[in-house]
């Protein structure tokens, strides 16, 4: 992942360092012909060939100093690596000239020359180490055409000096080698390192600005919440104090209970939504996806908006569909109630269209609102999705929301796999797309618009509540009292477990998370139904109510299929909680007692195993086991997720 930028840092290093040397070079290798041309001037042997030898040599060094200039004017006219390539030529054209020019020696009358010029090459060559070792290919392109020329003609004069110096040569020549290789480890690592440095100092700047947004993202959330949460309350308080006036009238007085109950429907209502988003935050809301038929969903949803669609004059069209899906209908419930609402709330005249679009997707498709609306100008689309943002909204009027509504349904959206599409325009309306997965009619448990009251009832069910609260108990008895439960309290583990001995036998035990003496619900309620289940009661309905938001032990108990609710709960949502998971529970009673003889077939099956095949061994077996599993596993599955997720719109009406 990070080679590229590495070896693009190390070849930029390289440039730098490669052509920082060629000044000195240049002075260097006028140096070297002035020598040589000194030392052979006496007698130059085959004076055309030294004469072009040699003048190529001065021309290729002045070409190098070119090449440098024209880098140190254009650094960027061509890449860092192109850069390398045409200084590793520049060493060719340079080195070669020195290192065959040694030819002329051996071919003088003066026995020292060979010597002498030896002596300039492993100069030379000491120079192209220092100054090019750290780069392979210009290492390797001048080394050689230095060297080699004269290690071959010492070996080829046949005499005793003349072999020793031609050994000290080619032993020079590997150790110059081994050495570089040193050197460009070494160098490699340096700067890699910095590199990582840089990297990590950007990673660290870019970690402490997304902080930074954090932060200041987390102070204007809470000081637009702090505001609209203090706005309800002092209105609470001054609207409680006006009903002490002992001079009001009757009138005044039920007028004033009524802006009380406004006042606090409209508080519950942005807790309900700031706790939401904390939910989803925290990563505490799960996806529980079953099959479904999606024109139930849009029909509950429809249900809810049209009259206040048609309050407005608006009309609230939603588009025939026989569409499947597998997805989490609670969440989306919540998502299309929340577009829907955002609908109504700001479009005044026109239509409301809801509906699936397939829009070429292969599977599944696009659940879509449109709206005739305000629309949104393009440089405000992306700040709608920001919470307590509004449009058309300056003066914070709490009658036309809170500016939650969006972006709980883009995170609702994202944490179900998809991703909020937005089309708007001032004055031509809004449309919100995502996309949604094909399902299986076959794999449809139940409809979405099953009453629940047509299952079991809540009269006459016994239930037993844990809470270290004795006024959360007092009202917990009051309300199930009222619907026709039989209730136990108690304040601990130890209470509930004495009440089991007693032989009270619950239909369904309510436990708060937070118990007294450091315990928690969760091992209240594995005591409890470890109890029952030793008594031969499995199927009593375990329900755990917690405020937290964030814990690990929650999710871990909701995979266990221990729903969860969420405080605030509503009585309507706690009903219909109870209630459903009272008609799941009767129906895996039925399928329980329904197994049974199948499972006594299978045992006598079993008698005589040996004398059937072995091939049909395993699908008798897999037919008792499997089939049972898989309902038992999938149907508490979807009823886990009504306790667990965020309540729909219709249950806090109620």
């Amino acid at each position: 992942m990070r080679a590229d930028p590495i070896q693009r840092a190390i070849d930029e290093d390289l440039v730098r360092m490669l052509y920082a040397q060629d000044p000195i070079a240049f002075f260097s290798h006028w140096f070297s012909i002035a020598v040589l041309v000194a030392i052979y001037w006496p007698r130059i042997p085959s004076p055309p060939l030294f004469i072009a030898c040699f003048g190529f040599y001065a021309l290729a060094n002045c070409g190098g100093l070119a090449l440098w200039i024209f880098n140190h004017r254009y650094p960027h006219v061509v890449s860092p690596r192109d850069w390398i390539y045409l200084h590793a030529l520049r060493g060719v054209l340079l080195y070669s000239m020195p290192g065959f020019a040694v030819w002329f020696a051996f071919q003088s009358p003066q026995a020292d020359l060979p010597l002498l010029h030896t002596v300039m090459l492993v100069t030379l060559a000491a120079g192209v180490f220092m100054s090019n070792g750290f780069d392979l290919l210009n290492f390797a392109t001048a080394i050689p055409f230095l060297l080699f020329p004269a290690i071959v003609l010492h070996f080829g004069s046949h005499t005793f000096d003349r072999t020793i110096l031609a050994i000290v040569l080619a032993f020079f020549f590997c150790a110059i080698n081994v050495y570089a290789m040193s050197y460009r480890k070494l160098f490699r690592q340096v700067v890699q390192a910095r590199v990582d440095q840089q990297y990590l100092a950007e990673s660290l700047a870019a970690q402490k600005r997304v902080a930074e947004e954090a932060s200041l993202a987390k102070t204007r959330f809470f000081a637009a919440a702090s505001h609209d949460l203090r706005q309800p309350l002092h209105a609470i308080g001054l609207l409680a104090a006006s009903l002490n006036d002992p001079a009001a009238m009757s009138t005044q007085h039920a007028k004033t209970a009524e802006h009380i109950v406004y006042n606090v429907e409209a508080l519950n209502q942005l807790f309900n939504q700031v706790l939401d988003l904390a939910r989803l935050e925290s990563g505490a809301t799960q996806v529980i996806r079953l099959h479904f038929r999606l024109s139930e969903l849009f029909e509950r949803v429809g249900s809810q908006y049209r009259p206040q669609a048609a309050a407005k004059g608006l009309a609230l069209r939603i588009a025939p569909t026989t569409m499947v899906v597998y997805d989490d209908p609670v969440l989306l419930e919540r998502v299309l109630s929340n577009l829907l609402s955002n609908a109504v709330r700001y479009t005044e005249e026109g239509a409301i269209w809801l509906g699936f679009r397939r829009a070429g997707r292969p599977t599944g498709g696009y659940i879509e609102v449109r709206d005739s609306g305000i629309g949104v100008a393009a440089e405000e689309q992306a700040h709608i999705f920001e919470e307590f943002y509004q449009v058309a909204n300056p003066h914070r009027d709490a009658r036309q929301g809170h500016g939650l509504g969006l972006p709980t349904v883009k995170r609702l959206v994202n944490l179900l796999g998809g991703e909020l599409q937005l089309r708007s325009a001032p004055g031509r309306g809004s449309a919100f797309r995502f996309a949604v997965q094909a399902g299986d009619a076959g794999g449809i448990v139940a409809s979405l618009n099953e009453a629940v009251a047509g299952g079991p009832s809540a009269r006459g069910r016994r239930v037993l509540c844990i809470d270290d609260e004795p006024s959360i108990l007092e009202g917990l008895a009051s309300l199930l009292g009222r619907w026709g439960c039989s209730v136990l309290g108690a304040r601990d583990e130890h209470e509930a477990l004495a009440a089991l001995d007693s032989g009270f036998v619950p239909d369904a035990v309510l436990c708060d998370y937070q118990l007294a003496h450091h315990r928690t619900g969760a091992q209240a309620l594995a005591a409890v139904r470890g109890v029952l289940a030793r008594a031969g009661h499995d199927n009593v309905v375990t329900l755990l109510i917690t405020g937290d938001v964030a814990s690990a032990e929650l999710t871990a108990l909701a995979l266990q299929g221990i729903p969860v609710l969420h405080k605030p709960v509503t009585p309507a949502r706690l009903r219909r909680t109870l209630e459903m998971l009272w008609q799941q529970a009767e129906l895996d009673k039925g399928r329980t007692a329904a197994a049974l003889p199948l499972r006594d077939d299978v045992s006598r099956a079993d008698v005589s195993r040996d004398a059937m095949p072995a091939q049909a061994t395993p699908g008798a077996t897999g037919a008792t086991v499997s089939m049972p599993a898989g309902v038992a596993v999938s149907a508490p599955a979807g009823i886990a997720g009504v306790g667990s997720q965020t309540q729909s719109h219709s249950e806090s009406q109620k």
